[in-house]
């Protein structure tokens, strides 16, 4: 028997399983392709023959795949090893791929955790690296710490598979707000006549207002405390009018700003012009899509 087994060794799964053996665990691999276990079978890895033997020959196995349903494939041919066995699945997908993963699994005999990697390979066994999770309290504290051996900063988020698609959903839309507000600001400068350069060279100036916008949110949006906020959601259209404005005379492409103005607006057209501007969140909730 080893300590973990891991199944999937692509750039992450490989970065996984290090991790495990670089904290010291016994380690089983398997992968669809013997070729990207053999690396790890010279550093240490035991290399299961079948993906059945992989999860027989550890109490704990780690999935990561392409996504839920592969894993499914994978976990179907080997459900005669499930019984009595955890998975922790760490591949991709949405809440109805998650749920069935966790109904199949339950049916098989073997208990779950499911999670998602806000990380790249490279920053796998990072203390700052996160590794969001769910399942039981008892599998977190039993498994909680094979998971921060991976993502030292790595939390505990709920016990329904469901739920982290969302999660992932609303992080990643974080990421990419700031990265095609980049590219949107590049719009607007290539127009301008500014040189790409220079406008890269200003954003980490910009980048510093990240901390105030985060502390503005975190002090008015978890418990809805609106009232009184540094700056007013009519302070804020304003500005976001400018932009668009901006964007207009150039000629430059403003779908995003025009987006931004157009949230605002309905924030306004509901009353919410002297609260802060994460109150738009309970508008656009009873609002809808369009």
């Amino acid at each position: 028997m080893t300590d973990i087994s891991v199944i999937g060794l692509g750039a992450m799964g490989s970065a996984l399983a290090r991790a495990q053996m670089k904290a010291g665990r016994s380690v089983t691999v398997w992968n669809r392709s013997p070729e990207k276990a053999a690396p790890l079978g010279a550093d240490g890895a035991v290399v299961a023959e079948t993906a059945a033997d992989a999860i027989a020959a550890s109490p704990v196995t780690i999935t990561c795949v392409k996504s839920h349903p592969q894993t499914i494939d994978v976990l179907r041919n080997a459900s005669n090893a499930l019984p009595g066995r955890t998975i922790i699945e760490l591949s991709t997908g949405g809440a109805e791929e998650a749920e069935e993963l966790a109904r199949f699994l339950e049916g098989a005999g073997a208990e779950w955790m499911v999670g998602i990697i806000n990380a790249y390979p490279h920053m796998i066994g990072g203390e700052e690296t996160v590794l969001s999770v769910v399942g039981t309290e008892a599998q977190w504290k039993a498994h909680g710490p094979i998971i921060k051996t991976m993502g030292g900063a790595s939390v505990h988020v709920g016990d329904q598979a469901g739920t982290l698609a969302a999660l992932f959903a609303a992080l990643f839309t974080v990421r990419q707000g700031f990265m095609w507000g980049m590219i949107y600001g590049a719009l607007a400068c290539k127009k301008a006549g500014i040189t790409m350069q220079m406008f890269s060279d200003l954003v980490p100036i910009s980048m510093g207002m990240m901390k105030p916008y985060y502390d503005y949110f975190a002090t008015t949006a978890p418990g809805a405390k609106y009232d009184d906020p540094p700056a007013t959601m009519r302070t804020y259209a304003a500005a976001l009018e400018d932009v668009l404005s901006s964007f207009e005379a150039l000629g430059a492409r403003d779908e995003l700003p025009r987006l931004f103005v157009d949230m605002a607006h309905k924030g306004m057209a509901a009353g919410l012009e002297d609260k802060a501007l994460t109150a738009v969140i309970d508008v656009l909730d009873k609002d809808g899509p369009d």
